[in-house]
This record gives C-alpha cells, sequence and structure tokens, in this order.
C-alpha cells in the first residue's frame, strides 16, 4: 500500500498537480512511516526553475 501511495505521489508531481488529497491514516505501525512521508511531502519547498 505504501509504495503505491508513494508511486502515486511522484507520478501528480510530474504533472504538476499542485494540491493532493489524502484521507487520515492511523499513526500505528506503517502508518507512522507514512504520515512522516506525507508530513515531508507537504513541507514548502523551493521551486525550481
Amino acid at each position: 500500500a505504501a509504495s503505491n501511495l508513494f508511486a502515486a505521489m511522484q507520478a501528480l508531481d510530474r504533472v504538476g498537480a499542485e494540491t493532493i488529497a489524502v484521507e487520515p491514516i492511523p499513526f500505528e505501525g506503517l502508518g507512522e512511516a507514512i504520515n512522516d512521508r506525507l508530513a515531508r511531502a507537504a513541507a514548502p519547498r523551493d521551486k525550481q526553475a
């Protein structure tokens, strides 16, 4: 499940999606890693020219 989510996020990033909606994921087991990755993906970043 996590690899599918990350692949989908990468695909959306490649096409320039400005917003990605994700349902809440419990902070248990693999959910902790998924939520950490989602938080990193949501963090502001420098736009490349």
